[in-house]
């Protein structure tokens, strides 16, 4: 859901990439730092109005903001108008999320305060701690209240994106029965094997090691659980749980297949040393049925159809809306980071 909703609206907690805003703004004083100069660049950016969607305005800022987030992979060059292109996309995308917004407001819908505060904490975390988290606000030109508006706004559109988007969507059962027809062979669950290993490497001479894993294999069997992780390290031997695979461990394989869940083998010779296993799980290769498979056929048909229930959603959220878009000073190059 999350993953459809954020390459339709570019819904994002926090921006990664600082901007270099317009043209358009004032040249700032020779003698200002760079944050100083990229400060006044945004506050000036703010002032400019690229939209208006039902009286709420879109600011040259929040637009800037956007292309970088849509042009941050494209560091090659690029055909004359792509700029524009991305700004356009860039506007389409803030006017919907507006509108969006607005219909989760009308609609009673809001944020909870926990999972803004907990945001916001996951936040402070990841980005390393309280003076990180300050540098981040300071080299964004943000305030905190800016970045719990931006959390709340965020978690906002996921709620009306669930109700309008994801709710909205059906897949027919005979589509997935269908596809899992067809596709039948794709959902086969593997052979599971899982044992407790005991190895003893080889090392001066096989006498030795053999010797070794006989009195192991005496210990173990004396004790009441026959548990392997029952025998005392000695430096000379390791115990493990093992997920065995038929082409990789082919020795124990071949052992364990013999063995019953819960039951002992003999010593086993292999390339890497002498086993002795203890048989903890197995189960065979087998067909997955429709419904342990119906899972897996919903997540491939639901993308599609939420990106064109969110096509729908785009038409109907701008059928009755006054959007006015202002004419402003181009962006005539791409946003450095």
């Amino acid at each position: 859901m999350a993953k459809a909703f954020s390459i339709w609206c570019g819904i994002l907690l926090v921006l990664a990439v600082s901007s270099t805003l317009p043209s358009c703004a004032k040249s700032p004083a020779p003698q200002q730092t760079a944050e100083q100069v990229q400060q006044a660049r945004r506050d000036e950016a703010k002032k400019i109005i690229v939209a208006r969607v039902n009286s709420m305005t879109i600011t040259m800022d929040s637009l800037v903001r956007m292309m970088n987030r849509l042009s941050v992979k494209n560091h090659g060059s690029q055909p004359a108008d792509y700029m524009e292109e991305v700004k356009k996309t860039a506007l389409d995308r803030l006017i919907l999320q507006e509108l969006a917004y607005q219909k989760a407001r009308a609609l009673g819908l809001n944020a909870e305060q926990k999972n803004i505060d907990d945001a916001i904490a996951n936040f402070k975390a990841n980005v390393g701690g309280e003076k990180e988290y300050a540098d981040f606000l300071v080299k964004q030109g943000l305030t905190e209240a800016d970045l719990r508006a931006q959390a709340e706004r965020g978690l906002t559109l996921e709620l009306i994106f669930a109700k309008e988007v994801n709710d909205k969507i059906t897949v027919p059962q005979e589509d997935l029965k269908s596809e899992y027809e067809k596709e039948k062979g794709k959902y086969i669950m593997p052979e599971k094997m899982k044992v407790t290993d005991v190895v003893v490497f080889f090392k001066q001479d096989d006498d030795t090691a053999r010797r070794k894993a006989a009195a192991l294999l005496k210990k173990i069997r004396a004790d009441k659980k026959k548990d392997p992780w029952s025998l005392v390290l000695d430096g000379t031997f390791i115990v493990r749980n093992l997920d065995v695979h038929k082409d990789k461990h082919r020795e124990v394989y071949e052992a364990a297949k013999k063995l019953k869940p819960g039951k002992l083998s003999g010593v086993i010779k292999a390339s890497d040393g002498l086993h002795i296993i203890k048989l903890l799980e197995y189960s065979p290769q087998r067909q997955l049925t429709f419904d342990e498979a119906k899972g897996s056929l919903e997540g491939k048909f639901r993308a599609p159809a939420q990106q064109k229930r969110l096509q729908e959603w785009g038409v109907e959220l701008k059928k009755d809306a006054k959007i006015e878009l202002l004419d402003a000073a181009p962006i005539e190059e791409k946003q450095k980071e």
